[in-house]
């Protein structure tokens, strides 16, 4: 078995320094009246060592193979032939330093300088390996949350309103045939991106500006689609939209899946029907496959539900029957006293 021991850190020789300076005076006090002030001393100095030492390997060697999951045979052998060497140790020095009567090797003095070894460093031991542990739980909760951070900054970054590019197209076809329309299309898509750049680094937006944003995004759809789509927004009673939290564009992106998988019919609408209660929010729709598939790697419905998975610690619920298909998220509730400040609703100049 090969030890490789750690390297303790500063804060470690700390806790180790401040556990002796607390200890000494009393091991002193205890010891002096039997040994005399001068032995007294020496054996504590004796003590820190010996103890130091064998916390030492304790926690830096042993306890780090252990972690990794190494044979228990092994370590088991590797530790009762330390117990045996530090035994021997303890009484060896204890009888040089504090002049201990010759005593004869046997198995009872053996076992006896484990056990009063073991208590003598047991503490520090203890304490360290204590903090060793909080150290490493600490280090394993910041790699956790970087992993987390990292995760939703390359999520946030796969987010591409590709309807930038139709709606442009809209766009230039109502600058010929209707300049009035095409300003007031222009304002909301303005108003639509920029709720896009508010909030792109934000990992929730309340439920009220979400709720406006699908407005906005709507009446670029009906430009689009005219007819063939139609939406319904079904809010519980007194529900406090501006104290509910939301993954932003999650609304949206629920929709315009809708529109990419399922044919709309100016005769007889898609309807699309978004559900908020207090505890979650349900976009919902009647299946109705378009007749030419629709080439779709599913990443968009895959990113919202990692998104969630990572924010919030919940799932996102699918129900996909032969009739209906719908997409449930969790609403996170803001603390009252300090509701996420709204986003303006007058118009902006477009700069």
């Amino acid at each position: 078995m090969k030890m490789q021991l750690q390297r303790p850190s500063r804060s470690d020789l700390l806790l180790v320094l401040v556990y002796w300076l607390l200890a000494v005076p009393i091991i002193v006090f205890s010891n002096q009246r039997t040994y005399g002030l001068e032995r007294a001393v020496a054996g504590v100095l004796y003590t820190i060592t010996l103890d130091s030492a064998a916390v030492y390997l304790l926690v830096f060697g042993f306890l780090p193979l252990v972690l990794r999951g190494r044979s228990p045979f092994i370590l088991l052998s590797g530790l009762v032939l330390f117990v045996l060497i530090d035994a021997h140790f303890y009484w060896l020095g204890y009888r040089i330093v504090l002049g201990y009567q010759d005593f004869g090797w046997s198995p009872l003095v053996i076992l006896s300088g484990v056990v009063r070894h073991t208590q003598s460093y047991g503490m520090l031991g203890i304490l360290l390996a204590g903090k060793r542990y909080a150290d490493v739980q600490r280090r394993l909760l910041q790699t956790q949350q970087a992993q987390t951070e990292s995760e939703l900054r390359n999520l946030k970054a796969q987010i591409d309103p590709h309807f930038l590019f139709n709606n442009l197209n809209v766009l230039r076809g109502l600058i010929q045939q209707d300049p009035a329309e095409a300003n007031e299309y222009l304002g909301r898509f303005a108003n639509l991106y920029r709720f896009l750049i508010r909030h792109k680094d934000d990992d929730f937006v309340p439920l009220a500006d979400e709720l406006r944003f699908v407005d906005e995004y709507v009446y670029l759809l009906r430009h689009r689609f005219g007819t063939a789509y139609d939406f319904q927004t079904e809010l519980a009673d007194n529900l406090a939209v501006e104290y509910l939290l939301v993954v932003p564009g999650t609304v949206q992106l629920l929709v315009e899946n809708a529109i990419k998988h399922n044919a709309g019919d100016e005769d007889a609408p898609l309807l699309i029907t978004i559900r908020a209660t207090a505890t979650e929010l349900t976009v919902t729709h009647p299946r109705r496959p378009k007749r030419t598939a629709i080439d779709s790697l599913g990443t968009g419905l895959a990113n919202l539900r990692e998104r969630y998975r990572l924010l919030v610690g919940q799932e996102i619920r699918v129900s996909d029957t032969a009739a209906t298909f719908a997409v449930a998220v969790p609403l996170v509730a803001a603390t009252r006293n300090r509701p996420v400040a709204p986003a303006k609703t007058h118009p902006e100049p477009i700069v």
